[in-house]
């Protein structure tokens, strides 16, 4: 009834002895559970070194709590039923493993301040969900940066960016828009979606000043 888990393919295999046949089987639904255009999108997450992103839609789904994913794809998805829903969401929380792993990767994020004014599944969904967002900016490894209403012309309209950054293999970067996604590999291309990047950070709000709105944020909820 729910999509397995990395870790308990593993303990499946070790306790039945079997030759990585469970963990075989995790990822085949693992994949089943992402679009096509995002399927490599989880591989790059477990290996890179480095992650930066833009997001001007909804909270990055790294740093998503599990009822705001459910909200939000069920928003999407009218005609899913529960059952799939619930495998999108369980596949989304998954993902998230690698930020409590020995070697997490440094994240680095810049969020469009709409995306935390908007109120996702309801006012208790989403004060956790800012809750968590707080937490994530406290911790070690992770920044987070608001690009605030007021800020100048920003060169993020087009749409989100991750990149991903290697130890051993070039950067490559990931691009979204409705219903679809493409994986950029070529260099130039590549240099320039970094820029973009660097252009949204340098009109973002500092990370102190990003908590400091946050919190402001989430105590207006309270309010509602």
């Amino acid at each position: 009834k729910r999509s397995p888990t990395a870790d308990f393919a593993v303990r499946c295999d070790d306790v039945t002895g079997a030759p990585g046949t469970f963990v075989r089987w995790q990822g085949q639904v693992a994949r089943e559970s992402y679009p096509a255009f995002f399927a490599p999108v989880p591989a790059f997450e477990r290996e890179a070194v480095r992650i930066h992103g833009w997001e001007l839609g909804a909270i990055p789904g790294l740093l998503q709590t599990e009822d705001y994913a459910r909200a939000l794809i069920k928003s999407g998805r009218p005609a899913d039923s529960d059952s799939a829903i619930d495998r999108l969401v369980a596949a989304r929380i998954e993902r998230q493993v690698i930020l409590a792993g020995d070697n997490p990767p440094m994240v680095w994020y810049v969020v469009d301040e709409g995306v935390l004014r908007h109120v996702v599944g309801n006012p208790v969904v989403m004060g956790a969900q800012l809750d968590r967002l707080i937490e994530a900016a406290d911790a070690p490894g992770i920044v987070i940066q608001v690009l605030p209403f007021t800020a100048d012309n920003h060169a993020g309209a087009d749409g989100p960016i991750t990149v991903f950054e290697f130890t051993e293999a070039p950067t490559v970067c990931y691009t979204e828009c409705y219903s679809g996604g493409r994986i950029v590999e070529a260099h130039e291309e590549v240099a320039g979606l970094v820029t973009v990047i660097s252009m949204l950070r340098a009109s973002a709000l500092s990370p102190r000043e990003s908590r400091a709105l946050i919190r402001q944020i989430r105590s207006q909820i309270d309010d509602q």
